[in-house]
């Protein structure tokens, strides 16, 4: 292969989140991760610095409550990345779709002992649909289509993917992968004429609207069906916020 068609890995890695449509990338910077903050410096993505890991991923949870897209934060290694296990969880009971990308010390070889270094990608395995480490710059389009692909099909949830320094700093030759479109199963009639008839059959129904009812294409059918059959509704926890702002 030519030194021409050869990027860097963290080129490759922005280019791939732009392929996905991502605009906004909540973040704090670190050591392990400039290659990538200077990849997003000459991309279309806005960098959203943050007080704080934890606003960051909570605020890229809540981007992807608010608009079925996945969200996206950005942390270091260490301390860093376990900030983020709180965004995490909450993305992860919510069905929010959640890309984080945390950064590592060098895999290859590296001459800084153990400083900050804990496994991350074990620690979010319990709270999370994928967790993984880049080991080799030629699998990132792979991965951040799989990464995308995981967080927002149903149930939508946190992603975490680890590039490690020297990783993010190597050639590599591959080509960014064109998200498709996804079909889904359309449900029989059968269960939803039996649905029709007990509502029907009831006295005095009620609609119980859940943290299911915030996804996406959900919202617009869920609002059109109260204000048409003028059912009572309430919600749960989780679910509070449609009827304010939909309904």
């Amino acid at each position: 292969m030519s030194e021409n068609n050869k990027k860097k890995a963290s080129d490759l890695f922005v280019q791939a989140l732009e392929a996905e449509g991502v605009d906004h990338i909540f973040a704090v910077p670190g050591e392990e991760n400039l290659d990538m903050v200077e990849s997003l410096r000459n991309s279309s993505i806005k960098l959203v610095l943050t007080r704080h890991e934890q606003g960051a991923g909570f605020m890229a949870a809540t981007y992807g409550r608010l608009t079925g897209k996945t969200g996206v934060c950005m942390a270091t290694l260490g301390p860093g990345a376990t900030n983020l296990s709180t965004p995490a969880a909450y993305a992860h009971l919510g069905g929010m779709p959640l890309l984080m990308i945390t950064g590592q010390k060098p895999i290859k070889k590296s001459k800084q002992g153990q400083f900050q270094i804990i496994d991350v990608v074990g620690l979010f395995e319990p709270i999370c649909k994928m967790s993984k480490q880049i080991v080799h710059g030629d699998t990132i389009p792979s991965l951040v289509r799989e990464a995308f692909r995981l967080s927002e099909e149903e149930r939508p949830g946190a992603v975490l993917l680890e590039l490690p320094e020297d990783i993010a700093a190597e050639d590599c030759t591959e080509h960014v992968m064109t998200p498709h479109k996804r079909y889904y199963a359309s449900p029989s009639n059968v269960p939803i004429e039996e649905a029709v008839a007990l509502i029907k059959a009831a006295k005095m129904p009620l609609i119980l609207i859940g943290a299911g009812a915030n996804r996406q294409n959900v919202r617009a059918a869920m609002c059109d069906f109260v204000h048409s059959t003028r059912i009572p509704f309430f919600v749960t926890q989780m679910g509070k916020g449609l009827s304010l702002i939909h309904i």
